[in-house]
């Protein structure tokens, strides 16, 4: 019986501790990847400050910027996003038609990153943080309109909402980034001057969830434009003169936040249980019924007493 009770220990430890291992490098990358039907909106909240060629002045609004992914297709690694970028001037509560984007992106549906020719994001930049973002790893990303990745990196940690956050601060080089002049696409029919990009950003991240908590971030892009002769503009020398085509300076709104931190610990909770507690009992239980059962199953069992015959008796016979 012990032997029998010994063998379905090893048994089922066995099973238990191929769960683990099953669930660590099959199951869990499966669940950690982004979902093939995502739909997140953030909402940034500031000013953007544009130049008015008309006037050759600038103006500046209040405005709330919208971010919309979407999910539109996903294969087995790749999720593919459209995202929707719209301002909204607050003071009159409608959309700044200019400032109105589309991009589709092709994401590495483990790494968040975009895929090198698989949408309109530059190869290796990330769209947002992995699971388990480590504070000694530099992370490229690519934000709209820009040439070229910039470096993310961590700068240290502080609590915000009740959670431990890492902070990471990314930004242009010095000499900012550039967009050499063209025609802009699809029509061809509007000249766009060369343009410097400067642009930086801070992040509250929490690290297990990879969910970004918080976000400040100014972006500025300048150059230079032909600014005919007052005088004589048909005739007259063309001055070249620098100008501020764009300039904003965003933050998360309340509600947004506070969306954010309920999605990072909710996010947080499931993923120390499901990558790391579970299986990792599961392998740990399995070890401890398989020694266990090997115990019992190798132990040899207990001899059973032995009950000394009795000796036979009777009256003596008399002669």
């Amino acid at each position: 019986m012990r032997r029998k009770i010994g063998v379905a220990l090893c048994v089922l430890g066995l099973f238990l501790a191929v769960f683990g291992i099953v669930w660590i490098t099959v199951i869990w990358p499966t669940l950690a990847k982004v979902p093939a039907d995502l739909d997140q909106a953030t909402s940034q909240q500031g000013t953007v400050t544009l130049y008015d060629a008309a006037h050759n002045a600038y103006v500046t609004y209040d405005v709330i910027n919208s971010r919309h992914y979407v999910a539109v297709a996903a294969t087995t690694n790749i999720v593919y996003l459209e995202e929707t970028i719209t301002f909204t001037d607050t003071s009159t509560d409608q959309e700044i038609p200019s400032l109105r984007a589309k991009y589709h992106l092709g994401i590495d549906r483990v790494t968040r990153q975009n895929v090198e020719g698989r949408g309109d994001g530059i190869g290796g930049g990330h769209y947002s943080f992995p699971f388990g973002v480590d504070k000694d790893t530099v992370y490229q990303f690519w934000n709209e309109g820009n040439p070229a990745n910039i470096e993310c990196t961590y700068v240290g940690e502080t609590k915000f909402e009740g959670l431990r956050v890492y902070v990471f601060e990314m930004a242009t080089p010095d000499e900012g980034l550039t967009t050499p002049a063209g025609f802009v696409l699809p029509d061809l029919r509007e000249y766009q001057p060369a343009m410097r990009i400067d642009q930086k950003i801070t992040l509250y991240v929490e690290p297990v969830s990879g969910v970004t908590v918080y976000f400040e971030g100014t972006t500025r892009r300048s150059g230079t434009i032909p600014i005919p002769d007052e005088l004589f503009p048909v005739t007259g020398p063309v001055t070249n003169t620098p100008v501020v085509f764009y300039e904003d300076n965003l933050s998360f709104t309340d509600a947004t936040v506070q969306d954010l931190v309920g999605q990072a610990k909710s996010a947080k909770t499931q993923v120390t249980l499901a990558k790391n507690l579970l299986p990792w009992l599961s392998i740990g239980s399995g070890i401890v019924l398989i020694i266990v059962g090997t115990f019992l199953a190798l132990k040899p069992n207990r001899p059973a007493p032995v009950t000394p015959a009795k000796e036979a008796t009777g009256g003596e016979q008399s002669t």
